[in-house]
């Protein structure tokens, strides 16, 4: 376990012995420095199932070998900037989990399309490589979970191949159709049904249907009979046939050779396009089965290992991902990022336009919180111990400092606003250091910037290539490198250390369920986030030039143990808060 140490609030004035969390060791701080300074701090973080994580792109973190791409080893080299396993100190981020993009060999730089999904990209290092890490990030109180795609596999996996013979056993492992079951023979599909990469419905050029006699089957004008199988996303991407109980044992052997080596849980990739509606016949219901395979493997992943974590990809509306969580339990919070976004700019944006008018009408007040407690009800309605997983952005999006126009204040609202959500935050690599990206997916994923003009050995650079557009150079020319940030107290690296800590450190953060709680005033967000340990009282200014003074509510005058800006007071009953700026009161029980 590692050594941890305490940060306690503004209102007690002198240095003090404390102790931990867990009550592991005194260590001597300034308490009146915790609200407005990096300090250490004791992390509450009991298991994967909570606390903060990091998205973490092998390719692109840190290149120990000089080929340009990242690797098992670069990340080991670099798990110190991550977390260096002792409370007592600052220079870490203080994450507490991280998401590994996928490991697998794969045809692809992104890896979504897996070739095997018991081995790890050689690119990447040796099984070896990556047990040291796993072991690594152990000591250090990191819990690792896997991307893993069961929607569809690669063309090149063994699986796929042998299914291409219709009287292979694995044929009914993928949805293969032919000319015949195609709605203008009269079957039940459609054609030029539609995907994300074209047609679902991919020709399989390698060989004509054959029946089990292995005679070539034509159609009744004498055309030979093409096989087709489904690819939601990619022709290299075929689609697996969950109704397969085969497919199913297969992932649950997966799942159990990767959490008996280390991981903790897994991110589920296209998780609700399992069952795709556009892939099965008219009629089928999809969003049922899908709830019930995700179950499913939850439930085994459980009974091997009782404290995973395993979050899900669910890209849909807030009452689609409320209805997965009866059988996801955790999902990605999608359409928050944007909303923060949305928020923050706006909000400039009308306080710059003199025939905009401030709304008088207190219902609307306090909309940010109201928002997300009405989300959070829709998933309590499905599962009461549903986890939710905020991200501002993450690797199929453009990154947030573009939206956020790059403006450190903006980003450190935005950062506080997610973080401090309930839940599992996700911090996609570079968002603690504004890295910026184009709309094609390689700019959203170019190397990590640890010094400036790539002058740090273990820099990952294979975007340099002409063939990704020299997009780290184009893109992040101007970014802030690490070590840079890291020197500055006041950089968004280092605020991101602070947040992070506040967060870990208090059980109401981790663990809470948000109930807002208002102020008489519409550009001040808050809500009370409680456990029987510990009550917790957030307040987010998001007016771009306003400095706010509000009678603090009923209930929730406690001690300030977070100040995003100096200039934050508690006097008489009253918080004076600057704009884009956010304030964490808390006291424990």
């Amino acid at each position: 376990m590692k050594t941890t140490v305490l940060a306690l609030c503004a209102s007690v004035a002198f240095m003090l012995g404390i102790t931990s969390c867990a009550g592991t060791k005194a260590i001597v701080v300034d308490p009146s420095s915790a609200p407005d300074s990096l300090v250490p701090v004791a992390s509450c973080v009991q298991s994967p199932r909570e606390g903060v994580y990091y998205s973490l792109f092998v390719r692109s973190f840190a290149d120990s070998n000089g080929d340009g791409i990242g690797d098992f080893n670069g990340i080991t080299k670099r798990l110190d900037y991550l977390n260096d396993g002792d409370d007592t100190t600052t220079t870490d981020l203080g994450i507490t989990g991280l998401w590994l993009l996928p490991i697998f060999p794969s045809h692809s730089y992104h890896g979504y399309d897996v070739d095997d999904y018991y081995a790890v990209n050689p690119q990447y290092g040796t099984m070896a490589d990556f047990e040291k890490m796993i072991a690594e990030c152990n000591k250090r109180g990191i819990s690792v979970i896997l991307d893993m795609t069961c929607n569809h596999s690669s063309s090149y996996i063994e699986w796929f191949e042998k299914s291409r013979d219709p009287n292979s056993e694995y044929r009914s492992w993928y949805r293969w159709i032919t000319d015949l079951d195609f709605s203008e023979n009269g079957g039940p599909y459609a054609r030029n049904q539609k995907g994300l990469s074209g047609n679902i419905w991919k020709m399989d050029l390698t060989a004509p249907w054959v029946d089990k006699n292995g005679k070539t089957a034509v159609d009744k004008t004498g055309n030979t009979v093409m096989s087709y199988y489904a690819g939601l996303f990619s022709e290299n991407m075929p689609d697996l046939n969950m109704d397969e109980p085969k497919v199913r044992e297969e992932y649950k052997k997966i799942f159990k050779f990767w959490l008996d080596k280390g991981v903790a849980g897994f991110r589920f990739d296209a998780a609700g396009h399992i069952y795709n509606s556009a892939e099965v016949k008219p009629g089928d219901e999809t969003q049922s089965k899908a709830i019930a395979f995700w179950k499913e493997m939850n439930d085994y992943i459980k009974s091997v290992k009782p404290d995973a974590y395993c979050v899900s990809e669910v890209w849909e509306n807030t009452s689609t991902r409320a209805r997965y969580m009866a059988g996801v339990e955790s999902n990605f919070h999608f359409d928050l990022g944007t909303r923060i976004v949305d928020i923050i700019n706006n909000q400039e944006i009308n306080e710059n336009d003199p025939d905009v008018v401030e709304t008088t009408d207190k219902s609307k007040f306090n909309g940010f919180a109201r928002s997300l407690a009405a989300d959070y009800s829709q998933y309590k309605k499905f599962n009461p111990d549903y986890i939710d997983a905020p991200f501002l952005s993450n690797h199929d999006q453009a990154r947030s400092s573009s939206a956020l126009r790059s403006k450190p204040e903006k980003m450190k609202l935005a950062a506080d606003m997610y973080i401090l959500a309930e839940g599992i935050p996700f911090i996609y690599y570079g968002e603690e250091i504004a890295m910026k990206s184009g709309s094609q997916d390689p700019t959203k994923r170019t190397g990590l910037v640890w010094k400036p003009d790539e002058k740090d050995r273990m820099m990952c650079t294979w975007t340099n290539d002409p063939t990704y557009g020299n997009a780290i150079n184009i893109y992040n020319k101007k970014t802030v490198s690490v070590e840079e940030q890291n020197k500055d107290p006041n950089s968004l690296l280092n605020h991101y250390k602070r947040i992070i800590r506040v967060k870990t450190s208090h059980p109401s953060l981790l663990r809470g369920r948000l109930v807002p709680v208002g102020f008489d005033d519409p550009v001040l967000e808050s809500y009370v986030m409680e456990t029987s340990e510990e009550k917790s009282f957030v307040v987010h200014n998001v007016s771009a030039s306003k400095t706010i003074t509000s009678k603090i509510p009923e209930g929730c005058e406690m001690p300030v143990v977070y100040a995003a800006n100096p200039g934050v007071k508690v006097e008489d009953g009253n918080l004076t808060i600057p704009p884009m700026t956010t304030v964490v009161m808390a006291k424990r029980k």
